[in-house]
This record gives C-alpha cells, sequence and structure tokens, in this order.
C-alpha cells in the first residue's frame, strides 16, 4: 500500500502504517486502515449499511456472486491472484474472493468497511477512494467494480499488463416493479457505453431471474438503490404493502482486459 499523503511505501510498525516520511495511519481494533484524506462521513451511514447487511444476508444476490467467483476461478486457473474489489462495501462478494488470492476490498464508508474487516479476516480493507487507489501501479491481475464509479486513468494504472477489470450494473429490466410501484411512468434502464481508450471488452454476460420479496426486504433494497436518495419520502410511502412482491433482477456483467 502506498501513503495516500507521499505516495511512499507504507510499512506495517505493530498496530500500524507507516512510511518513510513517517506519516502513521493506525489499524482499527476492528482490522481496517483509514487512508481517506477527506471527509471522514464519506458514503454510507450506518443506517444504510444495516439496510444493505440485511439484504445481502438473504442471499437473493448470490447468483451474481457465484457468477464473478467463476469468472475470478477461471482467470486465475489455480494460480493466485491479486484483486482489488473497488467499493466493496460490507464485503459480501470480496469475502467470497479471498478465495482465490491476495484480496484487498476499498469504499469511501467508514460504517461499511468496519463492517467488512470484522467479518473478513482475509481481506485487508480500507477506507480510500476509487478515483485514487493507495497502490502502486501494475499491481492488481484483477479489478472489481460492484455499481461503483470507475475512474479509467485510475484502472488502468492499476491494472497488470493482460489484467482484467469486471464491472456489474443494472440490466433493463433491473428491480422494474419498483419503477411500477414509485412512478406513473416506469422506464427501463439503458445500457452505459463504456467505450475506453485503454481498456477493451473482452467478454459480457446477463444474469436474470426473478424473487418474491416481502416488505421489509424491499425496505432495505431501497436503501441499496439511487431510489432512496432520488425518490420523495412521501413516493417512498408507495413501496409499505402488505403483500409479497415479483421482483426482477438483472444485472450485466462486463469483463474488460487493459489493452497494453
Amino acid at each position: 500500500m502506498l501513503c495516500p499523503k507521499c505516495k511512499k511505501e507504507l510499512i506495517k510498525v505493530e498496530n500500524s502504517y507507516k512510511c518513510a516520511n513517517n506519516h502513521s495511519f493506525d489499524i482499527s481494533k476492528e482490522g481496517y486502515v483509514n487512508l481517506l484524506l477527506s471527509r471522514t462521513d464519506a458514503g454510507d451511514s450506518k443506517e444504510l449499511v444495516n439496510g444493505r447487511i440485511a439484504f445481502l444476508n438473504t442471499d437473493i444476490y448470490d447468483p451474481l456472486r457465484q457468477c464473478l467467483e467463476q469468472i475470478i476461478a477461471d482467470f486465475g486457473q489455480n494460480k493466485e491472484i491479486k484483486l482489488l474489489d473497488m467499493g466493496c462495501g460490507t464485503g459480501y462478494y470480496t469475502k467470497k474472493f479471498s478465495e482465490y488470492g491476495t484480496t484487498y476490498g476499498l469504499d469511501i464508508s467508514k460504517e461499511a468497511i468496519k463492517y467488512a474487516a470484522k467479518h473478513d479476516k482475509s481481506t485487508t480493507y480500507l477506507v480510500a477512494s476509487n478515483k485514487s487507489a493507495p497502490f502502486p501501479s501494475n499491481y492488481f491481475d484483477v479489478l472489481v467494480h460492484i455499481f461503483s464509479p470507475i475512474f479509467e486513468n485510475e484502472d488502468y494504472r492499476l491494472l497488470k499488463k493482460g489484467g482484467i477489470m469486471v464491472n456489474v450494473e443494472g440490466g433493463p429490466k433491473h428491480l422494474i416493479e419498483l419503477k411500477n410501484l414509485l412512478y406513473k411512468n416506469p422506464y427501463l434502464n439503458e445500457e452505459k457505453n463504456h467505450s475506453y481508450s485503454s481498456l477493451k471488452v473482452i467478454e459480457k454476460k446477463n444474469i436474470q431471474y426473478t424473487h418474491e420479496i416481502n416488505n421489509f426486504d424491499i425496505h432495505n433494497l431501497v436503501m441499496m438503490t439511487p431510489y432512496f436518495y432520488t425518490t420523495k419520502k412521501e413516493d417512498l410511502e408507495a413501496l409499505k404493502i402488505d403483500k409479497n412482491i415479483v421482483l426482477t433482477i438483472d444485472f450485466l456483467v462486463t469483463i474488460f482486459e487493459k489493452k497494453k
């Protein structure tokens, strides 16, 4: 890891990481390190993190986790790899990735990282930003983005030659039933045009299935989505229904390779 202040290598010294310029970052009791120099309250709050934990623990999104595991296993082909989960949240997916090599997870949410580090001792978790990840260039074999922002230059810098970046986003029909409840004119998601000069698409996968969900899980799911921020509170009341609903789960998984 690199010092976020001077970019020198961080060395573990007892219960902290220090660089040659004597910048020091303590290891928390949960095991993570905070390398975010800006806001200390960035990212999801404790309330939102608890909602995320509760929803993901239902394993409704397990098919996506299995798909990502297979991609990583196929790429690694029984060799040790270095992987960075960029925007790892509570570590639901990251914990499984650690079976295939050395794994790191970063997120700007201290609350999410605190939970991840406490429940996964195989991964190094950091409070840090995707925009300026505290690692050397050409360091990782695999980068993973699961509904997290991509900064092309940074991903290119971090990847080894021949390394891959795996991106997950919502497909056209992802959670369309929620939109039917929230909006008069629900719309399908548009597929984003990921055209990068330094990363080329080598494979695309679509994971689509339906799952019956109750009111409690709907509430927790919404806290994981942009709807929680963009929808008026009175409109969110439309989701407080007594009956279960069948949701369409629709993921697009795109695998990119470093071009040079």
